[in-house]
């Protein structure tokens, strides 16, 4: 039983455990890097597999195929162009999947957020040289990819596929070191409080935009689900195709939900060259056969009721500044109203912003114009929003210095 206990002469000498000593933060990066990127791709190569397989039971091409059209689609969520020039005529799809995109950032996020926390972060100059090395690993694996997956027929850009994948990883992986990191950097404090009220309304007022815009986008789409079941049966679409199209229109959703922001704000969005979806009137002409595009109104010119519409931009903006004046309050007219001015106007370039990428071009001849006229968008944009958000930032300053 003696030889259980502690020798006289060691006891004293123990102290504390000591915690392990955490990894150099690059190391972390560099593993962020590579799992973030290779985790979606080697999804995308999964679908492409099943899709082959379910939509003529591989009896077409071989699986390399396969695995290369789902690297093509990865490349295109990270903004690197496709220049097709096999089949019927030579085309290039510029158009960027926007819900592969947001799943890419997302998965950045949450790995850049796992590196920062389990490895040793001093300062902000370590949380950029992270950030900066898996940003490169993910570009040079987006580069990889593209060059292994050009062939004569289908040939991604090489360059755009370097810098797409080294944005992702600035934008989701460098928000997850910020995130991660525990506040070892205190960027708030360094930003004044005005900039930071604008920014906090520009984006609420922002979201609130899309949020309306889906819900129109969902309510088209339930008013012309029949067209939608019409549009699969003739594609002769089984159970397996019916899931891989549902997977497609995830993939693309963001796109339409961004376009009918731009029809909300009046200009209105074209699905080919020579037409036009906006309040005022809608002029189509015949559009590839996708569930997704059943939810376009018919042609001609629209109800009356629909000119209401251009009013919820000018909503949403005086909402997200009424917000963002009860977060950061303001009791002198001047502060709040220029805080909601420039709360709305901001919505409105990065509403625009967004507008912009969720166009392009979607196959050859007609199909080459898709989206909204961005001049025209920036501008409904700024005049609305700025309106709502002004008038939003006036009357919230009074309702405080009333109270």
């Amino acid at each position: 039983m003696t030889d259980l206990l502690d020798p006289p002469d060691t006891r004293g000498q123990r102290g504390p455990a000591r915690p392990l000593p955490l990894k150099p933060l690059g190391v972390g990066a560099l593993v962020a890097g590579t799992v973030s990127s290779a985790a979606v791709l080697l999804g995308c190569m999964v679908v492409g597999l099943i899709g082959w397989f379910a939509s003529d039971a591989g009896s077409h091409g071989d699986t390399r195929d396969a695995i290369r059209v789902g690297a093509d689609g990865w490349l295109l969520a990270l903004g690197s162009h496709l220049h097709l020039s096999g089949g019927a005529g030579a085309a290039t799809i510029t158009a960027v999947p926007l819900g592969l995109t947001l799943l890419c950032v997302f998965v950045a996020h949450r790995l850049g957020a796992w590196a920062a926390a389990t490895s040793a972060v001093e300062d902000a100059r370590t949380l950029a040289l992270g950030a900066v090395v898996m940003s490169g690993v993910y570009g040079v694996v987006a580069l990889v990819t593209a060059v292994l997956a050009t062939t004569p027929d289908a040939e991604p850009g090489l360059m755009r596929a370097f810098m797409g994948g080294f944005l992702v990883a600035v934008v989701g992986g460098g928000s997850g070191l910020l995130a991660g990191s525990r506040d070892v950097v205190d960027w708030r404090s360094a930003v004044p409080e005005t900039v930071r009220a604008i920014g906090r309304g520009a984006l609420a007022a922002g979201l609130l935009l899309v949020a309306a815009s889906a819900l129109l986008v969902a309510a088209s789409l339930l008013w012309h689900l029949g067209t939608a079941a019409n549009v699969l049966a003739r594609l002769h679409a089984d159970v397996a195709g019916g899931l891989l199209y549902t997977v497609l229109v995830a993939a693309v959703a963001p796109n339409a939900v961004l376009l009918s922001g731009s029809f909300l704000l009046g200009p209105g969005f074209a699905v080919g060259a020579g037409t036009l979806v906006s309040p005022s009137g809608v002029v189509l002409g015949p559009v590839p056969a996708f569930p997704l595009l059943a939810a376009l109104p018919a042609g001609g010119a629209g109800p009356a009721w629909t000119v209401v519409l251009v009013a919820v931009p000018v909503l949403c903006a005086a909402i997200g500044a009424g917000l963002m004046v009860r977060r950061h309050p303001a009791y002198g007219y001047e502060t709040g109203a220029a805080r909601g001015l420039g709360a709305g106007v901001l919505g409105g370039v990065l509403v625009t912003a967004a507008v912009g990428l969720a166009g392009g071009s979607v196959g050859p001849g007609r199909m080459g114009r898709v989206g909204a006229d961005l001049t025209e968008t920036l501008l409904a944009a700024t005049v609305a929003m700025g309106i709502g958000g002004l008038v939003a930032g006036v009357l919230a300053t009074w309702w405080a210095r009333r109270r």
